[in-house]
């Protein structure tokens, strides 16, 4: 149920039957020369959506805005104060409930942990708020912890051998083969970068090269089993 293609009385009515909502949470954020800004937050609604075909659950339209710090300083990169992300997810959640969802599961693309604190602070808000509403906030990496042998590259962080992967089977129209490549940056430990790319030239973080459409369909598969249970947990109370 894509909350943005019902109708209000289809939404009202829906409601009888769950009051659970995914709002995923993405960015509009620079991914190498190979994958666009649009990435985080394709990947966390498509994932939403791929949960919504098995069960009976609201999908949130996409926060396509998020906390970038490392990657602020390249083109298209469009980043939020903090205070503004955590006040953002604030304020939906704070719609959804008034409508009656009681299960909010944050789904964040975009794991910087920046963007992940601002949401966290957002979270326990609203918490101390409203004494009958569940949050949970889905951390994408946590639940790949097991599947070794199918990531090969243990210090991918951004736009490497993970998230190509993914986009190898959710948009593959969307990634420029021809301009995969390794980067691992070496940020000077302990200290604050003024301009991050001096570290960095690609702006991934991670090798994009060891990338294949069959990784992506285990990791997606993987992904979607875990947000199921933690759906599940919630939702049981």
């Amino acid at each position: 149920m894509q909350l943005s293609e019902m109708t209000w009385d289809e939404v009202e009515s829906k409601l009888a039957e769950t009051k659970s909502v995914i709002l995923p949470c993405g960015s509009t954020e620079e991914h190498g020369y190979h994958l666009p800004l649009v990435t985080d937050a394709l990947i966390a609604e498509e994932l939403a959506k791929r949960v919504a075909d098995q069960r009976t659950i609201f999908v949130a339209p996409a926060i396509n805005y998020g906390v970038c710090r490392s990657t602020a300083p390249f083109a298209g990169t469009l980043t939020l104060r903090f205070s503004t992300m955590s006040a953002l997810v604030e304020d939906v959640a704070t719609a959804l409930y008034g409508h009656g969802f009681r299960n909010i599961i944050i789904l964040p693309g975009h794991l910087g942990s920046a963007q992940v604190a601002a949401i966290e602070v957002a979270a326990q808000t609203l918490l101390r708020r409203f004494e009958d509403l569940s949050i949970a906030i889905v951390i994408l990496p946590a639940l790949l912890k097991d599947i070794e042998g199918v990531i090969e590259d243990r210090e991918d962080k951004h736009a490497g051998e993970v998230e190509t992967s993914m986009m190898l089977v959710l948009r593959p129209e969307f990634v420029r083969i021809d301009k995969l490549i390794s980067e691992h940056p070496d940020f000077p430990m302990g200290i604050v970068s003024r301009n991050p790319r001096d570290y960095m030239k690609s702006g991934v973080m991670g090798d994009a090269t060891l990338a294949s459409r069959e990784k992506g369909k285990i990791i997606i598969e993987r992904l979607i089993d875990g947000i199921n249970k933690i759906i599940d947990q919630i939702e049981q109370g």
